[in-house]
């Protein structure tokens, strides 16, 4: 009996012990990872007139990139670019311009002191297309640059002439005052991002070529979110790594023949059982320490319940990822994502084709590569009949993950902080690609970050219908971006 009372009571200790490192950790974390600042700075002043004007006059131009890039209307490019010439005539002679690439813009503003790695700012000037139909279900026409209640609509406002112009505002600005940076200040803004194309490859060539290893790359990925999974703060969300990207031709090859008397083995029948076995094998996947990261700096301001599950994933991790896996948003946070998205097959209803093509696609988790997806494949499927190859163009592998919590990355937070006080900042991981996957070339210091409150409605409007910006927001962004150019530039 009384080894059952001291057993029973160590029970009561141990339990004791694991409620109190619980509590303690999990108010640990609501007080540790909420980030803002006390500074103090007098923005500058911004024309919002002027510059809401200037962003629907960058709109007008119908800067699209087709897949096809010969179908692409490059003079719409060329006059893009002598507009932003004429638009901002300080930043134009505070810089070297080079054209590369035909129409990617790399722009250097040379620093008083060489000894110091530059820093790269990055956006394109390709736009997605959009359709100019009056019955496609644009509120205004998608070129047409209109300013209604406070926004500019068009296409590109947000995915990326906001980031651009807002870039461009705030150099010009910078530079008509005369300011001269310590720290070298490069501007790369490609030409055909959303079709991968080699305008920001071309600079990233270009850098190493010339020996420059940047200190850090700013592009567009990541933003400032309010309204995320109930959170009453805004969400700043810094993209340090991006996942890759693979598409895979799977091409199922068959006798032919009538449909009265089928093989037992069809092109279309083999095709279908090699992809049911893919997905039905999904690579693996948890929790990251950039998810980890993220979710802890939102749990901050979320129910008590789940503040104590992120501030003890020792002992919970399992039910976070078991959560996280039941939804598609979270589960792609994971790990590598499986997605038949093309099937092309057969031509008459009683007749067998020779063979079938699917395209599947993968977004790689960092712990997965382009090779190790594509040898997995072909050992699931192991099938001779069955060719896989890589899709032609679009190709990536995942990204570095760039510093948290240090170098580069808490002066991009200090910034932000500066500008939105009482924010939250965190790291995560761009599901999507930039452009800024090339400049891993020369750099592992990527921030994938644009100065810009969104709501989820808002991020639904990128290469949606009625994309639009708020003025307001990006003239916030114009005065974080002068203050961003301005640190940089200070060393």
């Amino acid at each position: 009996m009384k080894k059952i009372k001291l057993f029973v009571l160590a029970l009561v200790v141990l339990f004791l012990i694991l409620t109190i490192i619980v509590l303690v950790r999990t108010y640990s974390l609501s007080k540790s990872t909420v980030t803002t600042s006390d500074a103090s700075v007098d923005f500058i002043d911004i024309d919002k007139t002027a510059a809401s004007i200037n962003l629907a006059k960058a709109v007008r131009f119908k800067t699209v990139t087709e897949q096809v890039r010969d179908d692409t209307d490059w003079q719409e490019f060329e006059k893009f670019q002598a507009w932003m010439r004429e638009t901002y005539p300080a930043f134009y002679d505070a810089v070297k311009t080079e054209t590369i690439a035909d129409h990617a813009l790399y722009h250097t503003w040379e620093g008083s002191d060489p000894s110091l790695d530059p820093i790269v700012f990055m956006a394109h000037q390709d736009v997605v297309p959009a359709s100019e139909d009056p019955n496609s279900g644009w509120e205004f026409p998608p070129f047409g640059g209109d300013i209604i209640d406070g926004f500019v609509y068009g296409r590109g406002t947000i995915d990326c002439k906001g980031t651009l112009i807002g870039l461009m505002e705030a150099a010009n600005r910078l530079a008509a005052s005369g300011y001269q940076p310590k720290r070298k200040l490069i501007f790369s803004f490609g030409h055909d991002e959303e079709i991968s194309g080699s305008g920001a490859k071309t600079a990233a060539e270009l850098m190493k070529s010339r020996g420059i290893k940047p200190y850090a790359v700013i592009d567009e990925g990541g933003a400032i979110i309010t309204g995320l999974n109930g959170i009453e703060k805004p969400i700043a969300m810094i993209g340090v790594a991006e996942k890759g990207y693979l598409t895979l031709v799977l091409t199922a090859k068959a006798r032919g023949g009538h449909s009265s008397t089928p093989p037992t083995y069809t092109a279309i029948g083999a095709l279908s059982k090699a992809i049911a076995i893919i997905e039905a094998n999904p690579f693996d996947s948890g929790m990251d320490k950039v998810t980890k990261k993220m979710l802890q700096a939102m749990a901050t301001e979320q129910d008590f319940k789940t503040r104590m599950a992120m501030a003890n994933l020792w002992l919970f991790r399992p039910m976070v990822e078991k959560k996280m896996k039941s939804q598609d948003q979270s589960r792609a946070m994971l790990g590598t994502t499986i997605a038949p998205t093309i099937i092309d097959a057969g031509f008459k209803e009683n007749a067998l084709p020779r063979e079938a093509k699917a395209y599947v696609n993968f977004r790689l988790h960092s712990r997965d590569s382009v090779a190790s997806v594509m040898d997995r494949v072909r050992r699931l499927i192991d099938d001779p009949n069955i060719e896989i190859v890589k899709a032609d163009g679009i190709g990536s592998e995942p990204s570095p993950v760039s510093q948290i919590g240090t170098g580069p990355y808490t002066w991009i937070e200090d910034v932000i902080t500066t500008t939105f006080p009482g924010l939250l900042v965190s790291p995560n991981v761009v599901l999507g690609g930039t452009d800024s996957r090339y400049m891993a070339l020369v750099t592992n210091d990527i921030y994938r970050f644009a100065p810009y409150k969104f709501d989820t409605s808002d991020m639904a409007r990128i290469h949606g219908l009625n994309e639009r910006m708020d003025i307001d927001v990006f003239v916030k962004g114009i005065q974080t971006y002068y203050l961003m150019l301005e640190k940089a530039g200070e060393g």
